[in-house]
């Protein structure tokens, strides 16, 4: 893996709530929240979508499986 590049992101996504990033070197990835540890994208290396959410995903409250 190429030393400039981090494969771990921590950031700020819907709602402000914090959420980590990672990113393979072939370029997949996957896009996990903190808040309910809940996994919200996974993409394969050639950066298509495998996993969908739900829009109410995008609400102010929480996420939870209902």
């Amino acid at each position: 893996m190429s030393s400039d590049r981090i494969p771990v992101e921590v950031c700020k996504g819907i709602n402000g709530l914090e959420k980590i990033v990672l990113r393979e070197v072939r370029g997949s990835s996957a896009e996990v929240y903190l808040y309910g540890g809940h996994v919200t994208s996974w993409k394969n290396e050639h950066g298509e979508e495998l996993l969908f959410v739900s829009s109410k995903f995008d609400c102010p409250t929480p996420i939870y499986l209902a």
